[in-house]
């Protein structure tokens, strides 16, 4: 499942305990972001509850996208599912359905 950022706090759906978090740092002027989101939901899709999607607007939460130090558009960020804290990796641009599960699964290569 996908949720947005302020539902996240508070989602408890049906993802595994610690499973790991995909945010997805977008914008909805983002071309870029609007390509990759259909390939986005593909993906959360497929991979289930082994992750937790989370999409962030980075125009209504710019504190939050600084925080980050969110440089492009489309960002995705992955966190460690049980030290949310914790960076694992990102990538900035536009990633493909493939792309986007082997990102999640630490096969991703540049």
């Amino acid at each position: 499942a996908v949720v947005a950022a302020a539902a996240a706090a508070t989602s408890t759906g049906g993802d595994a305990p610690h499973s790991p978090i995909l945010l997805d740092v977008y914008a909805t002027w983002c071309g870029p972001c609007k390509f990759m989101e259909p390939l986005l939901l593909e993906a959360a899709e497929e991979l289930g509850p082994t992750v937790r999607v989370v999409k962030l607007d980075s125009d209504k939460y710019p504190r939050i996208s600084s925080v980050l130090k969110v440089g492009g558009l489309p960002t995705l960020i992955r966190f460690d599912g049980g030290d949310v804290s914790k960076e694992v990796e990102r990538m900035e641009g536009v990633l493909t359905k493939d792309q986007i599960i082997d990102f999640v699964n630490g096969n991703f290569k540049r």
